[in-house]
C-alpha cells in the first residue's frame, strides 16, 4: 500500500518561507479568450459540440451573407455606403392631441355626519373607577352587617 499524495513537513515548511507573491507556482496559461476557456469547460455538452462543428451561425445565415456581397459588388454598391431611409408614416385624421374633456360639474355635498361616531367609543375609566369603589364599599358593608347579625 502506498502512503497517500499528503506534502511533507520539507515540503510545507518551503512553501511558507517564500516570499508572499511566489509561495505558489502559477503556470501561465496560454492566452485564451473568455469564450475558448468556457467552450473548454463545456466540452462535454451536445449543445457546445454541435456549435464548435457547426459555428455560432447557421450555414444559411452565411450563405445569404455570401449572395447580399456578391450581389452589392454585382451592382457596385456597398451596404455600408447608403443607408436605406424609413419614410415617415402618413398623418391619420385623428393624429394628434386628444380633444379637451369637458368640466364635470362639481359632486353634491354629503350630509354631515354626527360627530365621532366613525371612532371607537371613549373608554369612561372615571364611571368605572367609581363603580368599582362602590361595589367595594357595599360589600365591605353587607359583610359587616352580615357578621354582627348572625
Amino acid at each position: 500500500m502506498s502512503a497517500p499524495n499528503h506534502p511533507t513537513t520539507a515540503e510545507i515548511r518551503r512553501v511558507l518561507d517564500a516570499p508572499r507573491g511566489s509561495r505558489f507556482s502559477h503556470t501561465p496559461s496560454p492566452a485564451q479568450t473568455r469564450e475558448q476557456r468556457l467552450l473548454g469547460q463545456m466540452a462535454g455538452n451536445p449543445r457546445v459540440a454541435h456549435r464548435q462543428a457547426h459555428g455560432v451561425l447557421p450555414a444559411w445565415m452565411e450563405v445569404a451573407e455570401r449572395r447580399r456581397i456578391d450581389r452589392d459588388r454585382a451592382r457596385g454598391t456597398s451596404q455600408h455606403q447608403e443607408i436605406p431611409r424609413v419614410p415617415r408614416p402618413r398623418p391619420v385624421p385623428d393624429d394628434g392631441p386628444p380633444p379637451p374633456k369637458p368640466e364635470r360639474p362639481p359632486l353634491p355635498r354629503r350630509p354631515r355626519p354626527r360627530p365621532h361616531r366613525h371612532r371607537k367609543p371613549r373608554c369612561r375609566i372615571g364611571r368605572r373607577l367609581a363603580a368599582y369603589a362602590v361595589a367595594a364599599v357595599a360589600g365591605a358593608l353587607a359583610h359587616h352587617l352580615a357578621t354582627t347579625l348572625l
